[in-house]
């Protein structure tokens, strides 16, 4: 039987057509990969314009807020209370496709963990702490069910020491020695904190303890001052205004607060009176942790642009007239 052979011409034409196939099917998943790349780039350029422009959203709140905390000032020099505009409720603000919201807060009707740090007093002894860390340690004594493995003490010392620019530990406290032996080890600050989250690095601060204690805890960043607004101060935070005036109960310390004038007490020593009424005891040790007035504000701005969240907290200063801003932090809850 005869076979048929095929002739080198079309053993060429069956090749050239194979490769031609493979050409054109090679450049159609080149084609669609670069289709691919181009809806990614185009995607992220738009992503980032939406995040620029919600960002210069909240720089606008930020800016309009100072205006506001400038002019509160101005018109009534001597207190700052919660009937100011700047306490008002957070509205949204309708703005080219989304929204822009702010909340302010008074960063002097909370404890400055900061103040720790300050200097002791000249006749202090080595176990001798100020008056931040003694009122810190007093409201975690009284807060209750605190979930935490170290003691009240134990977490008090250890945020001393995080502060504290040496490197000896503090009663029950905690140093770098101990920090360095951990499976990931690291340093203490020994300087200021620059946020309230940095507790979660201090030994027995996790985040149940972390929750308990935010209400009435927050940080100036590079400032020890430590005095309280009570024109600023809610009823909520009552048993922080407790942990620093001895013979005062916490349901006291509401019913202080609950009674406060709508536009605040003029002066501190109104205050003063009032708590000494309520069973306040040995209060003019404690006088100087007090006021009437505030520098340091808190803004949580938050701006919705074409769907998407865009948040900011800025640490604002009102100072002769002027407002600064010490810290700016994008995202996160604090």
């Amino acid at each position: 039987m005869m076979r048929l052979q095929q002739s080198p011409v079309s053993k060429q034409r069956g090749a050239a057509l194979i490769i031609v196939l493979f050409i054109v099917a090679l450049a159609a998943v080149i084609a669609a990969e670069m289709a691919t790349n181009l809806m990614i780039q185009v995607q992220r350029a738009q992503n980032i314009q939406t995040h620029q422009q919600a960002k210069w959203y909240s720089y606008g709140a930020e800016e309009l807020v100072k205006k506001i905390l400038i002019d509160s000032k101005n018109k009534d020099p001597d207190k700052v209370h919660l009937g100011q505009p700047w306490a008002l409720e957070e509205t949204p603000f309708p703005v080219d496709h989304g929204t822009l919201s702010g909340k302010v807060t008074d960063l002097q009707a909370c404890l400055n963990l900061n103040a720790m740090r300050a200097p002791k007093a000249q006749n202090a002894t080595r176990n001798d702490t100020n008056p931040a860390h003694k009122a810190f340690l007093e409201l975690l004594n009284n807060i209750e069910d605190l979930p935490s493995d170290e003691s009240e003490e134990s977490l008090a010392d250890s945020v001393f020491d995080w502060l504290d620019a040496d490197s000896s530990t503090h009663r029950s406290g905690a140093e770098e020695d101990e920090y360095m032996s951990l499976r990931t080890p690291y340093l203490t600050a020994n300087n200021y904190f620059a946020s309230v989250s940095e507790l979660r690095v201090i030994r027995g601060f996790n985040p149940l303890v972390m929750e308990k204690i935010l209400p009435y805890v927050c940080v100036i960043p590079g400032s020890e001052e430590l005095k309280i607004n009570v024109n600023t101060i809610l009823p909520e935070q009552a048993l922080l205004l407790s942990a620093l005036i001895e013979g005062l109960s916490e349901s006291d310390a509401q019913g202080i607060i609950s009674s406060r004038p709508e536009k605040g007490y003029d002066k501190v020593e109104d205050f003063l009176t009032e708590a000494t009424n309520q069973g306040a005891q040995n209060i003019n040790q404690v006088t100087d942790l007090f006021t009437v007035n505030s520098d340091y504000f808190k803004l949580r701005a938050k701006a919705m642009f074409d769907d998407r969240l865009f948040t900011m907290t800025s640490i604002i200063q009102i100072k002769q007239g002027q407002a600064s801003i010490l810290a700016r932090k994008f995202g996160g809850v604090q």
